[in-house]
C-alpha cells in the first residue's frame, strides 16, 4: 500500500464523516418545533413549543384510558398513563425533531416535527 492508497482512504472517511454530521444536522432541525397529539391515529391537538417558558399539562382522555403529557419549554413527555405496561412514561422527554412516543393501549401518539420542512428525513438518516 502506497502512500497515496493511505491519503485516498483518509480523505474518504473524512468526507464520510463530515457528511454524516452534516446529514444529521438537517434531519433534526429543532428551530420550530411543534408537538402533534393523535389518538387512534387521527390528529388530536398541535402546539407550537416556541420556547414558551412556562408548563403545561394536557390530559387526553380516550375510551381506552387517560394520558397525562407535560409540556415544559422545548421538550414533552408522557408523564402518567393508566395502561399497564408504562412504556410510554418511560421512554422520557422528547426534545428534537421526529422523536416519537406512542401509548399502544390507550392509543395515543405524540411526536415533534420541525417547523421546517425537509426533503430529509429521518428515514433517510
Amino acid at each position: 500500500m502506497t502512500k497515496w492508497d493511505k491519503l485516498l482512504i483518509i480523505t474518504v472517511v473524512f468526507l464520510s464523516t463530515l457528511g454524516m454530521f452534516y446529514v444529521k444536522s438537517i434531519s433534526t432541525n429543532s428551530d420550530n418545533l411543534y408537538l402533534a397529539i393523535e389518538v387512534d391515529g387521527k390528529p388530536y391537538k398541535t402546539i407550537s413549543l416556541g420556547g414558551s417558558p412556562k408548563n403545561q399539562l394536557i390530559t387526553v382522555e380516550t375510551p381506552a384510558g387517560i394520558n397525562l403529557i407535560e409540556v415544559e419549554g422545548n421538550r414533552v413527555r408522557i408523564k402518567e398513563a393508566d395502561c399497564r405496561d408504562q412504556l410510554c412514561v418511560k421512554t422520557g422527554w422528547l426534545s428534537r425533531a421526529n422523536q416519537i412516543s406512542i401509548c399502544l393501549p390507550n392509543r395515543v401518539s405524540i411526536k415533534l416535527i420541525g417547523g421546517k420542512e425537509d426533503d430529509i428525513d429521518i428515514i433517510s438518516y
